[in-house]
């Protein structure tokens, strides 16, 4: 967009006004003023940005790339998805493995929600992750976060996704909604897997998926 840069006049008190008259400068000064009435008139006033659009506005899509690869080695776990990891800086994350859905484990009772028993496999789910990844260095490609604030990760112990390793051992589902796409069909694969080799909780004959445990018992999701 072209500026138009527009220098104001000083402003002229009326006797200077009678001295340019008296001198003869009437038809100069006429002149001058019509030219700048012209010049004013000619110019456009700068139209308004048009509004951002609503595509604008919406979050972007989860990428299909990483965010981060991160180091560090795991100190706690919490249970079938959630462990502490801590990086040679000492920067803590709270991680919660990428797609991956254990057995419900047993929750107590507590204000507003009744205790309940949990699924097969929940608890065998937790102590498999806690012998496998404790203490152990891992690597940690990032996904964003999650509702809690955890950071969202493939976790990876050597070359072994330990997101996938759980599905592949009958020890979780695949989340209904997995944003990164070679994320879930790897986890598909696995989990197809341990369905034909009846693993874990696949040897039941009708394994409910967690979230309709959930729903069924109206539990919160953590």
């Amino acid at each position: 967009m072209n500026r138009v840069l527009l220098i104001p006049s000083r402003p002229r008190s009326p006797g200077q006004i009678r001295r340019t008259l008296s001198a003869g400068w009437v038809v100069p000064t006429l002149c001058l003023l019509l030219a700048a009435a012209w010049a004013q008139a000619g110019t456009k006033p700068a139209s308004p940005a048009p509004p951002a659009s609503r595509e604008a506005s919406r979050p972007p899509a989860p990428s299909e790339s990483a965010e981060a690869h991160l180091w560090g080695t795991v100190r706690t776990v919490r249970d079938a998805t959630s462990l502490v990891v801590v990086t040679p800086e000492l920067t803590r994350y709270d991680v919660r493995l990428l797609g991956v859905e254990p057995p419900e484990p047993p929750r107590p009772g507590r204000s507003g929600v009744q205790p309940t028993e949990g699924q097969p496999f929940g608890p065998e789910a937790a102590t498999y992750l806690r012998d496998l990844v404790v203490d152990k260095q891992v690597q940690l490609d990032t996904y964003g976060k999650d509702h809690l604030g955890r950071t969202l990760a493939v976790v990876w112990l050597g070359d072994l996704s330990v997101n996938l390793i759980l599905v592949k051992e009958g020890l979780a589902w695949v989340s209904p909604n997995v944003p990164v796409t070679k994320v879930r069909v790897a986890l598909e694969v696995a989990e197809r897997q341990a369905q034909v080799g009846k693993y874990g909780l696949w040897v039941l004959p009708n394994p409910e998926p967690p979230w309709e445990f959930r729903k069924r018992h109206r539990l919160p999701a953590e």
